[in-house]
């Protein structure tokens, strides 16, 4: 596959956080859903569980960011390779669930009964060649590349892996006025998301696809119910 394509498109309407849009099942339609109440943050909101096809309207406790919704574009890769783990180093501690971090430093995020070490390490902006008008127009916002290594340390889940990190919960950072951001699921040569099953104490990487409107992000959140944990740069 050359640079500037993504691989096979499908679209698909799936959860969102906020009142931001994203596209239905091969149509132009949207929908969107309503961010529990109560939940009250100073840097973001916090992503819904469940999908509705009501609209709905913005998060009344968010001050600063809001998360991206997530549409397909292209096919995700199903294979795994023995490059995308390596040996396990780092803290094992839960860290702050408030904390804020460097670019690269990892976090111990504890997500029910799974214990896991979480590392973005580069947010990269998309080369203009990996734009593809039919398919990812550029005047939709800026794609962006989220790099990042994860290491299970407890898993009482079934199946721990690389692609096991919830993309509506570990996004770039988005401004609450920002509209229309979404994930793009599926690979360029230069994002390949991995779907390899990690054992604990093994450590995988992988690549999520942001594309978002408006200013230039710089960095990565991790906000769900109980976390709201920032890298900046």
């Amino acid at each position: 596959m050359s640079s500037n394509t993504f691989r096979r498109t499908v679209i698909g309407a799936v959860a969102v956080a906020g009142a931001l849009s994203l596209a239905a099942c091969n149509s132009g339609e949207s929908a969107s859903v309503t961010t529990p109440a109560g939940q009250t943050t100073t840097t973001s909101s916090a992503a819904p569980k469940t999908s509705t096809t009501t609209e709905s309207s913005a998060p009344e406790t968010s001050t600063t960011t809001t998360e991206p919704s997530e549409t397909t574009t292209s096919e995700a890769s199903e294979t795994s390779t023995s490059e995308a783990t390596k040996p396990a180093t780092g803290p094992t501690e839960v860290s702050d669930p408030d904390g804020t971090f460097k670019l690269g430093e990892p976090a111990v995020i504890k997500d029910d009964d799974d214990v896991y070490r979480l590392t973005p390490t580069s947010l990269e902006v998309a080369p203009a060649s990996d734009y593809n008008e039919a398919r990812l127009k550029k005047a939709n916002g800026t794609v962006y590349y989220l790099k990042f290594d994860v290491t299970p340390i407890k898993v009482k889940s079934s199946y721990f892996g690389t692609n096991s990190i919830n993309g509506l919960f570990f996004h770039p950072e988005i401004g609450a006025s920002v509209k229309n951001a979404k994930r793009v699921y599926g690979d360029t040569d230069a994002c390949e998301s991995d779907s390899k099953k990690l054992a604990a104490g093994e450590t995988g990487s992988s690549c999520y696809i942001y594309q978002i409107p408006g200013a230039k992000v710089s960095n990565v959140v991790y906000n769900d119910y109980d976390h709201n944990i920032r890298w900046t740069k």
